[in-house]
């Protein structure tokens, strides 16, 4: 008895050991609103929420385009930003058209800009199409 006692306790702890980090990263993977972005902000996250209106400002240094989301700029919930003179060979379309009036998911670190929530997006493939 006290062998099968035993045997139960060591397969305990070695579950503990494995699944709580499993665990741990099924919590950090679990999409949130785009509302409650500026909450994570300083962390990597889903968010998810619709992209309202784009802005590609090509002339300007970088070529970034703006992905305002939940509201037009300058209320946007969220910006995605995306450095397009940088990062235009990870995109298989125009993201300022594409992605214009798409309910999305965006993966990617939380920051902030003059008390705006924002997230940089190098790659298509950190965004997933909602339907």
């Amino acid at each position: 008895m006290k062998y099968i006692t035993n045997r139960i306790k060591i397969l305990f702890y070695f579950s503990l050991l494995f699944l709580s980090p499993l665990y741990l990263y099924a919590q950090s993977e679990q999409a949130i609103e785009v509302k409650e972005a500026y909450k994570y902000v300083g962390e990597t996250k889903i968010v998810c929420g619709r992209i309202v209106s784009t802005k590609y400002l090509k002339r300007a240094s970088g070529g970034p385009i703006f992905l305002n989301f939940g509201r037009d700029y300058p209320n946007q919930q969220m910006t995605g930003l995306i450095w397009f003179g940088r990062f235009s060979e990870y995109f298989s379309y125009k993201p300022e058209k594409f992605l214009k009036r798409k309910s999305v998911c965006v993966k990617g670190y939380i920051s902030e800009h003059e008390g705006k929530t924002q997230m940089e997006i190098r790659t298509e493939k950190q965004i997933k199409i909602r339907e």
